[in-house]
């Protein structure tokens, strides 16, 4: 199996296992999420529940990868009740755009006071939302909110960091885990700021391609993303 952050067909950019025998990919064309399945010598392997319609298969290193079209949008508690776990690129990229969002609000002295896996929302192009706030699931509070104390800003870096940690499993093997260890500090004071976590959570994304002399206009959709 090729390591995250490979590129596959010129195209398929691995964020790490996806469950159920595939990784998770950004398409690097289209700026979508994908799953990538390698058949190795099976004769036909199972598409991995739920069904996922095949929109492309790529041939890399004596490897044929099935590409298979990510589910729509769902939210994060659905996608860990049936992966358990989500790749380390996936997560650091749905992470800083969650980061951004909730840095914005606090910017403007909002909170949202309700991060967790229930709340937060993934597309099928694997940008994430918060959906409207909400009584917050207990195990992703802030200890000093546990102890009595109202919620604040450190108290939301606590929270999407115990999201966040949730969604890679408790993996201990990735640098991102470090990175998601120092939201979840005990002490608030210690914590980054939202701003400082995107920063933080944005260094573990893939740098871009380079652009095209096309000025880097996408392809239509029709033709391009077929499914087979």
């Amino acid at each position: 199996m090729a390591h995250e952050g490979t590129l596959i067909g010129d195209r398929y950019r691995l964020l790490g296992p996806a469950g159920h025998g595939t990784v998770h990919a950004r398409d690097e064309r289209l700026d979508r999420i994908v799953a990538l399945r390698p058949l190795f010598d099976e004769p036909a392997p199972a598409v991995p529940a739920p069904r996922a319609a095949v929109c492309d298969v790529v041939d890399e290193d004596s490897t044929t990868y099935l590409v298979l079209a990510y589910p729509g949008a769902r939210t994060l508690t659905e996608l860990l009740d049936e992966h358990r776990t989500l790749a380390p690129g996936l997560v650091a990229r749905f992470g800083a755009q969650l980061a951004s969002a909730l840095a914005a609000a606090h910017d403007e002295g909002v909170l949202h006071s309700a991060v967790d896996p229930d709340h937060v929302v993934l597309s099928a192009e694997g940008r994430a939302g918060i959906v409207a706030s909400g009584s917050a699931l207990r195990a992703f509070l802030a200890p000093e909110v546990l102890d009595g104390g109202f919620p604040d800003f450190p108290s939301e870096v606590y929270s999407l960091g115990a999201t966040l940690y949730a969604a890679l499993g408790g993996e201990q093997c990735h640098p991102l885990t470090e990175a998601v260890l120092r939201l979840l500090h005990p002490y608030p004071t210690a914590r980054p700021t939202m701003a400082a976590a995107e920063e933080l959570l944005s260094g573990f994304l893939p740098s871009r391609p380079v652009s095209r002399p096309d000025g880097g206009a996408r392809p239509a959709l029709g033709g391009d993303y077929r499914c087979v």
